[in-house]
């Protein structure tokens, strides 16, 4: 742990087991949709456009109730915000295992998203509060990677728990949802017993650190501040707010369509399905050890450049499917594109704090998280359309292509040398 002081490796280590758990268990109650959508659609009769439009209406939910989310994170603290959110995610996505026809999974969808919504952005902020904002990345990273692990671990799982098919006369989709949403119930219990209600009174801390603490909580001047609704309101009018949330927004359109049709892309090449939840586990793997190698060393110029390059490579790979008829070609092509993405969305954490600083990092990661996770709406909704009833993914692969080139050109201009100049000399 190079970069940490004895206060900040106590505070990793206190802190991030439980915090990494409970995110984990968050994914995999976001994304397990995937892994039940074959024997789900099936059994419930839905359409691939009701399919792409329930993967993604999760977002609509997230995104609406994200911002109010934040705000009353600041009212009532992390410790009850954040385990309301696990536990009514948990019983939710329990409930999924109950829906009946296409009305109510686009419903349990919607409210899954409303129910996590107030969760990974308290998380984030939870972290640039008890950490400097030299260890951002390295701290948020140590959440990023859990996306790629979780849906990995999911996809494995799913090939155990679907073999209960008829148990107790439930499908093996049913039990999916069902198992994997009870434990964050039990979760969000223990983070209520477990998270300290200010960082600087935590037991586990000496006299001396509680005094560093308080110190680098007040130099933030947060406490008071994200109380005034105006903070977030204030965040509108942020240019650069807006040019990193479209960065993000394009990379969550294409990171929304894999994550939701890859084990469908898998199946339409000729896998059956225990074969395809073990093939689906390999993109995912790969994208959690790009990420720990790229995030072991990280600095602003050499962030920029592992950005770039990662949205040139994800771009051409995505592009490059299309292009070969070869079945294991398309399989490492996905791969590259998929590890490619994980880098991406763990580096870019590191951009906000480039610009914003305390109040305005507070409402602005809000904001950048909320708007472009919209991407994750549109991209598996567009995925859909493109991909029609004969299910023609070429067509939306290309689009995915198209989106990374865009969010690669944002990029660039964002964090060419003159607008850091610029930002240096308005600060």
């Amino acid at each position: 742990m190079s970069g940490f002081d004895p206060l900040d490796r106590k505070l990793l280590i206190r802190l991030m087991p439980l915090l990494v758990l409970c995110f984990f268990f968050a994914y995999v109650d976001r994304v397990n949709v995937s892994f039940a959508a074959g024997d789900m659609r099936h059994d419930l009769m839905l359409s691939g456009t009701t399919y792409g439009l329930g993967a993604g209406i999760f977002f609509i939910g997230y995104v609406l109730f994200e911002m109010p989310g934040n705000y009353i994170l600041g009212r009532l603290g992390a410790r009850l915000w954040l385990s309301v959110c696990m536990i009514a995610w948990g019983l939710v996505s329990a409930g999924m295992a109950f829906v009946g026809n296409g009305t109510e999974f686009l419903t349990m969808r919607f409210v899954l998203g409303m129910a996590e919504s107030g969760f990974y952005p308290g998380i984030l902020f939870f972290l640039m509060q008890a950490f400097p904002a030299k260890l951002h990345v390295r701290v948020i990273s140590y959440l990023i990677v859990v996306i790629p692990v979780a849906s990995a671990v999911s996809s494995l799982l799913a090939s155990v728990i679907l073999h209960l098919n008829g148990m107790w006369t439930l499908h093996g989709w049913q039990w999916l949802f069902l198992i994997e949403g009870l434990p964050s119930i039990f979760l969000g219990g223990l983070l209520y017993y477990y998270l300290p209600e200010r960082l600087e009174q935590a037991a586990w801390l000496t006299e001396d650190e509680r005094v560093i603490m308080a110190s680098r909580l007040a130099s933030l001047r947060t406490s008071r501040q994200v109380r005034s609704l105006d903070v977030f309101l204030g965040a509108f009018r942020l240019p650069v707010v807006w040019k990193i949330a479209a960065v993000f927004f394009c990379i969550s359109f294409v990171s929304g369509t894999i994550h939701f049709w890859l084990p469908q892309m898998i199946a339409h090449a000729g896998f059956e399905r225990h074969q395809v939840l073990r093939l689906a586990t390999i993109p995912y793997f790969a994208g959690a050890l790009a990420l720990l190698v790229c995030v072991r060393r990280t600095d602003t110029a050499t962030d920029n450049r592992r950005i770039l390059s990662a949205l040139v490579i994800a771009c051409l790979a995505l592009w490059g499917i299309t292009l070969t008829a070869y079945i294991a070609g398309q399989g490492i092509l996905l791969t590259l594109a998929t590890a490619a993405l994980f880098v991406i969305l763990g580096l870019m954490w590191g951009l906000p704090g480039r610009f914003l600083h305390g109040m305005q990092a507070a409402a602005g990661v809000a904001l950048i998280n909320s708007f472009g996770n919209l991407g994750n709406f549109f991209g598996p909704v567009a995925f859909a359309f493109l991909a029609g009833p004969t299910a023609v993914y070429a067509r939306g692969l290309v689009m995915d292509a198209l989106m990374l080139g865009i969010a690669g050109l944002l990029y660039w201009t964002l964090t060419r040398k003159k607008t850091f100049a610029q930002r240096e000399e308005t600060s």
